[in-house]
């Protein structure tokens, strides 16, 4: 098929769009730099799709990108941890969402596939996520941006458009090109101390290549509106020191830290960010998140063919690609350099 992919010099995206061409299908992505796509479609052991230089928010970009396309993989959006970010992420995202799947919706593209993300449905206290779970009603700034997207998603499927949904967690694996996921970014900060944030928390964790692999099985016409949970294996932070302790040999202590005081402590550096901007993990949308999960039912994809990788592999792949990437050094991963 041709498939026209969005972000594809994106972590997720760069792994749908090497896969989608290692499939056979014919790519055209929607890149505003075509060397970031070169890049990353080369340390994936891919040849250069066709491109269109342009943005996701641009109505003549959309419109060249879906001539000719039979599919659609919309897996752009604007992602920042950065408070004073907020109102941008969420009107572009939005934007984005409503110019690319509207677009192929209007003109008859078959399957249109959605990268959504389990923050559009968590709630706390909501329990195990369903794919039949209303959007989320916090008022976080990310979960709002994928809520804004998934409207419009749930409104085409509505509609009897061939709209597919894929709800990913922390997504992580090897990089495409330099890029690896604001997960695996985030878990050099629990794995180079060696230390988790509290055992009162958890995280789902898939690999980016099996999330790829389930993108591209719904490249097929004719299957109708579907979702689909892709969250992987569900870990508290007590077995996730123990995977890796296992894997590097290293000692990783989970103190016994009060939930709530982790959830305070990302409201205090929130506000921080807002007069100094710096990266740092500690927000109040991640630890409400980490130490709420429930993790999701609904998760077995058996039925399109594909088998998760184990967790080992899926850990042991991500910390010695960030040790390559300088993320990481030798004595982070121990036993894996």
């Amino acid at each position: 098929m041709r498939v026209a992919v969005t972000g594809a010099t994106g972590f997720i995206g760069g792994h749908v769009t090497s896969q989608a061409i290692a499939a056979g299908h014919r790519v055209i992505a929607l890149v505003r730099s075509p060397d970031k796509l070169a890049a990353s479609m080369d340390s994936l052991g891919v040849e250069m799709p066709e491109y269109i230089v342009g943005d996701m928010t641009d109505e003549a970009s959309i419109t060249a990108l879906l001539e000719g396309a039979e599919a659609v993989v919309h897996t752009a959006a604007i992602v920042s941890l950065n408070p004073r970010d907020a109102h941008q992420m969420i009107d572009q995202t939005a934007l984005g969402a409503r110019l690319v799947l509207g677009a192929a919706a209007e003109t008859g593209v078959d399957p249109i596939v959605h990268l959504s993300s389990t923050s559009a449905l968590f709630e706390p206290g909501r329990g195990p996520l369903r794919t039949d779970d209303s959007p989320t009603t916090v008022s976080f700034s990310y979960a709002q941006a994928k809520v804004q997207a998934e409207t419009i998603a749930r409104d085409l499927q509505s509609d009897g458009h061939r709209v597919a949904i894929v709800y990913p967690s922390g997504v992580i694996g090897p990089p495409a090109g330099v890029s690896f996921g604001e997960a695996g970014t985030g878990i050099t900060g629990f794995i180079a101390p060696g230390i988790m944030p509290t055992r009162h928390a958890a995280m789902s964790f898939i690999d980016v290549r099996d999330l790829a692999a389930l993108v591209v099985s719904l490249l097929e016409p004719g299957q109708g509106a579907r979702r689909f949970l892709a969250t992987g294996t569900n870990c508290t932070m007590t077995e996730l020191a123990t995977i890796c302790s296992r894997l590097t040999g290293r000692t990783f202590r989970v103190p016994p830290v009060p939930a709530a005081m982790l959830r305070g402590s990302g409201i205090v550096m929130d506000r921080i960010r807002k007069a100094i901007p710096f990266y740092s993990p500690l927000t109040e949308e991640g630890m409400t998140t980490i130490t709420r999960w429930d993790g999701a039912d609904d998760t077995d994809l058996t039925s399109l063919g594909i088998t998760l990788r184990p967790i080992d592999e899926t850990m042991t792949d991500t910390m010695r690609a960030l040790r390559d990437n300088g993320h990481l050094k030798d004595k982070h991963i121990g036993l894996l350099a």
